[in-house]
């Protein structure tokens, strides 16, 4: 029974979620109309120099010729195929992850889509976090696999907006992965070659960049504090201090990158997503969609009713984005940092763990590390022969 009501009340809510995207693109789009504007000044320095602030492209500079075809596109046609490419996008994610987390292939898909983040991203303000979300449940599967490829080309793909990409460098240095730390490195000297002439032929561009970004980053925790998510904009927005917020968010990613060296690398990808958000100084709700790789592995580690419960209270809380105006609060923050902080618990304080299903989440650790085992035996003679 809970699990039909899951199923009708996400459905029910993202289909009202999408009935506001007519207003949506009757009032410019959202940041729809940024990207789209960036295809515009692609080639030129004002693409680091916007003529007005709301053209500000915060992205890497080569990211926005994949905007070029749509300059000539009504806004409302484009708007649309961004939905329709941002659900597919959505969907394939969810594929992956069941394949990934052994979960039931319609729950995978069916949770992936219907996440009101998700929904909210494509559907109301056309942004891209569900491709951010394929790029990086597509290197979680590459870690599973022990695949160099596939862990390393979608974290390369996801410097395009560098907050995605780096809790996956992190990782990645943290496990001492050189072989995909260094296919990263190539496709990150690709994308600064891609955005010299992106940048109107400015070699310098990474200075330019970093100077848009000085200049209207700033004021984004001002006009968009409600969305915030992480802890970072969490504390500026108590009132903390610069130094005592740096000093938290630092001891919070030490203790986050302990947990990374312990975990499986199923489990250190899924949860390098969560924690990436949680430290992030510049995490909205729309970013919330990188929240759904823990989701899944967690969803995975529990067995029924339990499983259902956890996807039922979460589709209850995270439409609750939409009264963060009235709150002056995230509650996608309960998700994200409350569960950054659930998992260091479990991970680092088993003993202290007692008021969730420890033994079953460490069970699934242990089996998860088991067949990645077998993976590497299986792969070890291979790798011998080609040598």
């Amino acid at each position: 029974m809970l699990r039909a009501v899951l199923w009708v009340w996400s459905i029910a809510f993202a289909a009202l979620i999408l009935s506001a995207a007519p207003w949506s693109i009757a009032h410019h789009g959202g940041d729809w109309q940024v990207f789209v504007a960036a295809g515009s000044l692609v080639g030129s320095h004002a693409l680091l120099d916007p003529p007005q602030a709301w053209q500000a492209f915060f992205y890497l500079p080569g990211a926005a010729w994949a905007m070029v075809p749509f300059v000539a596109v009504p806004l409302a046609a484009s708007f649309v195929v961004n939905i329709v490419v941002m659900l597919g996008c959505a969907a394939t994610a969810g594929v992956v992850a069941s394949r990934t987390y052994a979960l039931p292939r319609a729950t995978s898909v069916a949770t992936f889509v219907l996440w009101p983040p998700v929904v909210y991203a494509a559907g109301i303000i056309g942004q891209n976090a569900p491709f951010g979300l394929l790029l990086a449940q597509l290197s979680i599967a590459g870690m599973a696999t022990r695949s160099v490829a596939l862990t390393a080309v979608p974290i390369g793909f996801l410097l395009y907006k560098p907050t995605y990409a780096l809790p996956f460098i992190g990782l990645l240095v943290l496990r001492g992965r050189l072989r995909e730390l260094g296919v990263v490195g190539a496709i990150a000297l690709g994308w600064f070659l891609l955005g010299v002439p992106a940048a109107g032929g400015d070699w310098a561009w990474p200075a330019a960049w970093l100077r848009l970004i000085a200049r209207f980053a700033s004021g984004d925790l001002g006009v968009n504090g409600a969305f915030a998510i992480g802890l970072p904009g969490q504390l500026a927005r108590a009132g903390l201090g610069s130094a005592v917020t740096i000093a938290i968010v630092v001891l919070a990613a030490a203790a986050v990158a302990v947990a990374l060296r312990r975990a499986t690398a199923v489990e250190a990808g899924s949860a390098a997503c969560l924690a990436g958000l949680a430290l992030s100084p510049h995490a909205w709700a729309y970013d919330a969609v990188l929240a759904l790789p823990m989701i899944g592995f967690t969803a995975a580690a529990l067995a029924e009713p339990y499983r259902t419960r956890l996807l039922f209270g979460l589709a209850l809380v995270a439409p609750l984005l939409f009264l963060s105006p009235l709150l002056r609060f995230d509650p996608l923050t309960v998700i994200v940092v409350g569960g950054t902080c659930a998992w260091l618990v479990v991970r680092l304080l088993p003993g202290a763990a007692g008021f969730v299903d420890a033994p079953a989440f460490r069970r699934y650790s242990r089996e998860l590390r088991r067949s990645e085992y077998r993976l590497e035996e299986t792969a070890r003679p291979l790798r011998r022969a080609r040598v």
